[in-house]
């Protein structure tokens, strides 16, 4: 099951009323393929496992961390 998704996004938000105050960004499987164009959507997929479980705020996402999150994910 694939849980780094709009949808899983979507759910985790609908607990929160719509006007409660947010701040925040995403990533899409295009931003990982502008890091690596050879990505299929398995890597892409567990890239953003890596992402998202080594999360670091004072580093944050970026294109860097994108990377590192790749490499790290290919092995």
């Amino acid at each position: 099951m694939k849980t780094m998704t709009v949808a899983a996004l979507m759910e985790r938000l609908s607990h929160y009323a719509p006007d409660e105050a947010c701040c925040g960004t995403f990533w899409l499987a295009d931003d990982f393929r502008e890091c690596d164009p050879s990505l299929t959507d398995d890597e892409i997929q567990a890239a953003m496992e890596v992402a998202h479980h080594g999360h670091d705020c004072s580093v944050g996402y970026n294109w860097e961390y994108l990377a590192h999150c790749i490499e790290v994910s290919k092995g």
